[in-house]
């Protein structure tokens, strides 16, 4: 689903997306354009999640599976979240990576396998 986010974004006019493991950098800049963010959720946190829904109002794209299909929630005090992906273009996922990489070449050395 994340190369159909840039546009899906565009035409629904998405102020926010919820999920868990980030977003390619086409769709990064494209929630830069429209003013998105991407709010991400602990993973193995569903039932703390699920306790700030107060209603499914629908479900969309069910066909497509369900933890890709589009869900429309109602909820009061849903989270904890972070902004893993501001309007600006920042990705956290991004700079983790980067910060990642460049360790390695450290992390390997002190390791003895370089």
């Amino acid at each position: 689903m994340n190369n159909l986010e840039p546009q899906f974004l565009r035409r629904f006019n998405v102020r926010a997306i919820i999920g868990k493991g980030g977003m390619s950098r086409p769709t990064v800049d494209a929630m830069q354009e429209m003013g998105a963010v991407y709010l991400a959720i602990t993973g193995g946190a569903a039932v703390v999640a699920a306790r700030g829904v107060s209603e499914v109002k629908g479900v969309h794209w069910l066909e497509m599976g369900m933890p890709e299909a589009m869900w429309v929630l109602e909820g009061d005090d849903f989270g904890p979240m972070t902004v893993a992906i501001d309007a600006h273009g920042n990705s956290l996922f991004e700079a983790i990576d980067a910060e990642v990489e460049r360790n390695v070449p450290s992390i390997k050395q002190k390791l003895g396998l370089d």
